[in-house]
């Protein structure tokens, strides 16, 4: 079975490059559409990982990401935060780690 990869960006900032070498390297990635909660699906899909663009809410990034990690996502979910400094490389590393 895959490892099930959700990826959080916007139009501003899009993760393409990531997305695309995560689908290369056989992983199925998950994008939310604009009806689509974020913590409805964070919860219920089967996910490995959770990958959020720092950038993504602007101000409010960290108090998202402090709630989705203690109230929302399993235990076992990886959450990964990117910059624009991160690499793909980077990205796949930490997702593989402790696989």
């Amino acid at each position: 079975m895959k490892s099930k990869i959700l990826i959080l960006d916007n139009k501003i900032y899009s993760l393409s490059k990531i997305s695309n070498f995560l689908k290369q390297k056989k992983f199925e990635v998950v994008k939310p559409t604009e009806t689509q909660s974020v913590f409805n699906i964070c919860s219920k899909a089967d996910l490995d990982a959770v990958i959020i663009d720092l950038r993504l809410f602007g101000e409010k990034s960290n108090n998202f990401i402090q709630n989705l990690k203690e109230n929302v996502l399993p235990e076992h979910v990886k959450l990964i935060t990117i910059s624009d400094r991160t690499s793909t490389r980077q990205v796949f590393d930490k997702i593989t780690l402790n696989s």
